[in-house]
């Protein structure tokens, strides 16, 4: 069963476009574009998994987080600034 997902989060932050979408497990999927050339990344710290797909800089990019706390990491990983990046969160954490 594939799993839905709803748009919590679109816009633009740091000159780039940006959705996110939450499952119904409130797992979420960042979709935005490479600033950067990036190799990539994917850990678990108990619960919290953060996954980056590999990209080069103006590539599409996904990334993956199983829970909130998560999706501010993967914001940093895909290189936004901190304060963004917890903006961001805020945001879409409220939707």
């Amino acid at each position: 069963m594939a799993a839905e997902w709803t748009t919590v989060f679109e816009g633009e932050r740091e000159g780039r476009k940006l959705t996110i979408r939450r499952s119904k497990d409130a797992t979420y999927k960042v979709l935005t574009m490479q600033t950067v050339h990036d190799e990539g990344i994917a850990y678990q710290d108990g619960k919290t998994f953060v996954h980056v797909s590999p990209s080069s800089r103006g590539e599409a990019v996904e990334s993956e987080v199983t829970s909130l706390d998560s999706l501010h990491e993967a914001l940093l990983e895909l290189h936004f600034s901190s304060a963004a990046a917890g903006a961001i969160a805020d945001e879409a954490g409220k939707a």
